[in-house]
């Protein structure tokens, strides 16, 4: 009986050992309960400092194909900043943009373009097309106008697209005072090279953008069937700015800049990829010997660019921006 009390007196009741689990579990939930608390602030800082740099860096990158973009379409539109709005699942860049009216610059729209985490663009908003004009008047009238500035939009003609009529804008700068500043749009009867281009133009007359014939012979088919005129503002409008605008204007830029899309874009890679099919030569290569000009934008005072005028070479002509110079008096 004495060995039996010893053993008892060594021995857990269930009750006690119900306790000590009890007491156990609880020191384990406190402790997971502490990691917890430790453990996921830093985790969320972490996932935040990395979705932060993820959206900020996407944003460098979609910049970027903005900017080549821009160098190898937009007749006659610069950007003259840019800046990155984040937001939870991507972010926001704004582009403010101006062109080169004569000797002054003339503020233009500002563009908003949304992309997603993987640097994909989501769409363009903004002040981005033109604005649809009443029935009635579009039946009688040729004239775009800017959604943002309210001011004409440019558009070409394709030389090799037989048109019902031509607009003749050259014609009216008469009409214009003659320090008026003045956009216009050139749509030539036939593709040249570009230094047989440079021959053209009358002297004082430097264009400030090249139309690019980069559409393939399926587009120019559409064009024929459809008889359409190519928007200034269209998405599958390509050249590149005057030299005077380097380094993001002239040939050399132009190709750097489909090259570069081609390369590494993910918004604007369809656009360089026409482009490289429709103007490549036989070796596959871009150079400037494969760039043939159907048009030019060219600008100046409307006294300036009546030089222009019965020029045999110049298909058709249309207005863009038309704008009392700063320097004048009200």
């Amino acid at each position: 009986m004495e060995h039996n009390h010893d053993k008892d007196h060594f021995t857990f009741n269930g009750k006690q050992a119900q306790q000590m689990i009890k007491k156990a579990k609880l020191r384990s939930t406190l402790r997971t309960i502490g990691i917890i608390i430790v453990v996921t602030p830093v985790i969320l800082a972490a996932m935040w400092y990395g979705l932060y740099h993820l959206r900020l860096s996407q944003g460098d990158k979609v910049q970027s194909e903005i900017l080549w973009r821009n160098e190898i379409g937009a007749p006659n539109v610069h950007i003259s900043n840019q800046s990155v709005k984040l937001d939870a699942f991507g972010g926001e860049v704004y582009n403010q943009t101006y062109k080169w009216l004569g000797n002054k610059p003339y503020v233009w729209e500002t563009l908003e373009e949304f992309y997603n985490l993987s640097g994909r663009s989501t769409g363009r908003y903004g002040a981005h097309g033109a604005i649809p004009l009443p029935e009635q008047l579009s039946a009688a009238s040729t004239y775009r106008y800017n959604s943002a500035t309210g001011d004409r939009e440019m558009f070409f003609y394709h030389p090799q697209i037989q048109y019902t009529s031509y607009e003749d804008s050259i014609s009216q700068l008469k009409l214009l005072e003659d320090n008026m500043l003045v956009e216009l749009a050139l749509s030539f009867d036939r593709a040249y090279k570009l230094e047989e281009m440079q021959t053209l133009l009358p002297a004082g007359i430097q264009p400030v953008w090249y139309w690019t014939d980069a559409y393939t012979n399926s587009y120019k088919d559409y064009l024929k069937e459809t008889g359409q005129t190519i928007a200034a503002d269209s998405q599958i409008i390509y050249g590149f700015h005057g030299m005077q605008f380097a380094p993001y204007g002239g040939v050399d830029a132009f190709i750097n800049s489909v090259e570069q899309l081609r390369a590494g874009g993910k918004n604007y890679k369809w656009a360089a990829e026409q482009i490289q099919e429709s103007l490549a030569g036989d070796n596959n290569i871009l150079e400037p010997a494969d760039i043939t000009i159907i048009g030019v934008v060219v600008t100046g005072t409307a006294k300036q660019l009546e030089t222009l005028q019965n020029q045999p070479y110049i298909k058709a002509s249309t207005f863009g921006v038309v704008s009392k110079s700063p320097d004048i008096p009200s």
